[in-house]
């Protein structure tokens, strides 16, 4: 049965592009002073720019999987003191690549010591901050990953 009154019609549900999203909304209202304090504390001092950089990363920056050799130990890009003064961080920006072969630039901390500077890495990155690494044999990288390497480390 036909509905007697079309100004009581119920909107189309499927029609939402004239009805704003609350929640993108709040995610970009969120996203911009983020934005602005990674951009701000990037060149500060103390760890603070990693660690806004890493926290943006989590909430929205998507997990993969990138694998690389482990730094040097002294080509860290940064270092301050731990929470406790009494040893010191070691921030890293380490090239590696995904299990496809794509390239990724990671940043690590290394907490109170440097990077060992031998064997591989297999990082758990969101966006380009490594949240978890462990270090794993060279034939557990993916073979794309180790050629990516391989051609970007070639003279």
């Amino acid at each position: 049965m036909p509905n007697p009154d079309p100004a009581r019609a119920m909107a189309n549900p499927t029609c939402t592009h004239a009805v704003p999203n609350p929640a993108r909304f709040r995610a970009v209202a969120l996203l911009l002073p983020a934005l602005f304090a990674c951009i701000l504390l990037s060149g500060c001092g103390g760890g603070w720019g990693v660690a806004v950089s890493s926290l943006f990363d989590r909430v929205f920056m998507p997990q993969e999987t990138v694998w690389a050799a482990s730094p040097e130990p002294d080509s860290f890009t940064e270092s301050y003191a731990d929470a406790t003064g009494a040893g010191t961080n070691y921030v890293y920006r380490v090239q590696g690549a995904t299990a496809d072969g794509s390239p990724a630039e990671v940043t690590l901390v290394w907490y109170g010591s440097k990077a060992p500077g031998d064997g591989w890495l297999e990082i758990e990155a969101h966006g380009g901050s490594g949240v978890h690494y462990r270090t794993i044999d060279e034939h557990d990288v993916p073979r794309a990953a180790q050629e990516a390497l391989a051609a970007s480390s070639a003279p």
